[in-house]
């Protein structure tokens, strides 16, 4: 199970994803600390520039085609 949590350096990219719970907080709140801490790995998207967050909508999809993406890659 992976939460989503911008204080983490684990991003996107750094996790294997064979059987995945993905928690996605809402943009005000994020996940809450009782989540987080039955989470399995706290994960984050990589942001360039001074971007701080995206749409929970947005984060989901982004999250989704990279689990997709190395699915297809296998």
């Amino acid at each position: 199970m992976f939460a989503t949590d911008l204080q983490t350096s684990k991003t996107i990219y750094d996790v294997d994803y064979e059987k995945t719970a993905v928690i996605i907080g809402n943009e005000a709140n994020g996940v809450s600390q009782k989540v987080l801490e039955l989470a399995d790995e706290r994960i984050k998207i990589p942001m360039t520039g001074k971007t701080e967050s995206l749409n929970a909508a947005v984060a989901t999809g982004v999250i989704l085609y990279e689990i997709n993406r190395r699915k297809l890659g296998k």
